[in-house]
């Protein structure tokens, strides 16, 4: 067999192997870190969004679209950009939501929420937005409310970027009076979950206002039911290499 045909062989079959590869790989699923798929059913895991590709993150309500918040060339803990919530005055508010697919409340008190923060002083939230609530006003479960952690005492230093971590088992309060949280008192998710068996949460963000005077912060890494988002101020640029294949040229040489 000649040099030029025995190589032409191991082209050939090498491009079988990535036909037989490419297929499942493109049509994976994110996974955790067994291979399991970490998110519920109806929940879509978004791992980065950007300013042209916001990837479902913004301000789906009408009563809040000029809460927006902006994407920033400003670094939180990683290089890449972040999300700046920002603020004129008390009156103001900047939020940003991403659905939650109506996960149960009940099926993420074991799952990490918590994101990152960089501001001279911590004051970042981060929301719960609930439907199918009980008590108060709302006679059955029909109710709905949002349920908003602020950092407190313990939080970090975040004046060169922290984390905010482990918030399903911090202190949270209702905008709403529903059974198992009341006048604004904080208490745990667990708390609330066990008063309200049937709500879900239908979207989850992060936002300051309502109160501060003109500030401003840098939040990424945004984390919840399974999905960390990173925020960058642009789309990643594409990869030029040739992929493990390497270059096939290479094999006949010049």
């Amino acid at each position: 067999m000649s040099t030029t045909a025995r190589r032409a062989g191991i082209v050939a079959a090498l491009v079988s192997s990535a036909v037989l590869i490419a297929p499942a790989v493109a049509g994976a699923l994110p996974t955790g870190s067994l291979g399991s798929d970490e998110t519920a059913p109806g929940f879509t895991c978004d791992a980065t969004s950007t300013e042209t590709s916001t990837n479902g993150w913004g301000i789906p309500f009408d009563d809040e679209k000029d809460q927006t918040a902006s994407y920033s060339a400003e670094n939180v803990l990683d290089e890449d950009g972040s999300l700046e919530l920002e603020v004129d005055g008390v009156e103001d508010r900047s939020v940003s939501y991403h659905s939650a697919g109506g996960v149960k409340l009940s099926d993420i008190l074991d799952t990490e929420i918590g994101f990152a923060e960089r501001a001279a002083t911590a004051k970042a939230s981060f929301q719960l937005r609930l439907s199918g609530t009980t008590g108060g006003k709302f006679t059955e479960s029909t109710g709905f409310t949002t349920l908003v952690w602020v950092p407190g005492v313990t939080a970090p230093d975040t004046t060169d970027g922290a984390v905010h971590a482990n918030l399903q088992d911090g202190q949270w309060w209702s905008t709403q009076n529903i059974d198992g949280a009341k006048d604004f008192a904080r208490v745990s998710l667990d708390v609330i979950a066990d008063a309200q068996p049937n709500a879900v949460v239908d979207h989850y963000g992060v936002s300051i206002g309502r109160g501060s005077a003109a500030t401003s912060t840098l939040v990424d890494a945004v984390t919840f039911n399974g999905c960390t988002t990173n925020f960058a101020k642009k789309d990643a640029e594409p990869e030029t290499g040739t992929g493990s294949l390497g270059n096939l040229g290479n094999i006949f040489g010049s």
